[in-house]
């Protein structure tokens, strides 16, 4: 259980059914300007994501960065292959042969991104390894394997370039504070796990690289719930900000879009809504 399978499994509709969807405040574009060259939608969307925390831990070395999902996965593995011999994954098993793989994976991803962080030069090499790199994340997230020795399409690595250079200032340059995919401590744990991609200042940003810029019930129950765990949190250890705004990047239009988080809070159902999904993640 996680606050993706909380959503996708029935809470998204109490969600919006109890604090609807901001239509009026939102302005889709079908204007897209990085379209996907690839059906790898889901992977580049993953691998881009660690490619801005790439790019912002290089303009902002003091920002805040949290562990990388594809550890989880590393860890993951290598314990039940020393404890019975191999991870079982939802459509093959994993060995020996396969963790050693994905720890490779992990060193040259983390070489070449050290190397991008003291240089800037956002070259074909570290693309690839941040692909490869990402492949690992669904078998924390969801108990599945990615072959990370398998070719990388050349068109998601142009893919990725665009999108890079799609970053607008407003994430590049803040004036705040910058946490790198924070978690929400036991409030994450209390519904199986959580964490969102940006923490700027007080507003706190999911990037979306979908297709079509649209703000749907999964997008804004998500974001809400996000915000749910955000209060949870204020006053722990994890010294998050007061969220202020929300935001969402729609990467492949280029825009950060941004509503008040006072627009859920101040809703009457905010607390009802609040107390279901603590209650799910049980």
């Amino acid at each position: 259980m996680s606050l993706t399978s909380i959503m996708k499994g029935g809470l998204s509709k109490l969600v919006v059914e109890n604090i609807p969807i901001p239509r009026g405040l939102f302005n889709a574009s079908k204007d897209c300007i990085a379209c996907p060259k690839t059906k790898n939608y889901s992977l580049v969307g993953t691998a881009f994501d660690y490619l801005v925390r790439s790019e912002l831990k290089r303009l902002h070395p003091e920002a805040i960065e949290n562990g990388f999902i594809a550890e989880n996965s590393i860890a993951l593995v290598d314990r039940d292959v020393k404890l019975s011999g191999n991870f079982q994954a939802h459509d093959v098993r994993i060995g020996e042969k396969e963790l050693q793989t994905m720890k490779n994976a992990s060193v040259k991803f983390k070489a070449e991104r050290a190397a991008f962080i003291v240089n800037g030069i956002l070259t074909d090499d570290f693309i690839e390894a941040t692909i490869r790199y990402a492949r690992m994340d669904v078998v924390f997230r969801a108990g599945m394997y990615d072959d990370v020795e398998k070719e990388v399409d050349q068109s998601d690595i142009e893919d990725m370039r665009v999108l890079y250079d799609l970053i607008p200032l407003e994430l590049k340059r803040p004036d705040n504070a910058i946490l790198l995919d924070p978690t929400f401590g036991e409030a994450s744990k209390r519904v199986g796990g959580a964490d969102v991609d940006l923490i700027i200042g007080d507003t706190m940003i999911d990037i979306k690289t979908t297709k079509e810029m649209k703000l749907d019930g999964y997008l804004w129950s998500q974001i809400v719930g996000y915000l749910v765990l955000a209060d949870e949190t204020i006053g722990g250890k994890e010294n998050l900000p007061y969220i202020e705004n929300l935001g969402l990047y729609f990467s492949r239009y280029g825009y950060l879009w941004k509503i008040e988080a006072n627009y859920v809070r101040k809703n009457t159902h905010y607390g009802e809504v609040r107390k279901k999904l603590l209650e799910s993640g049980k």
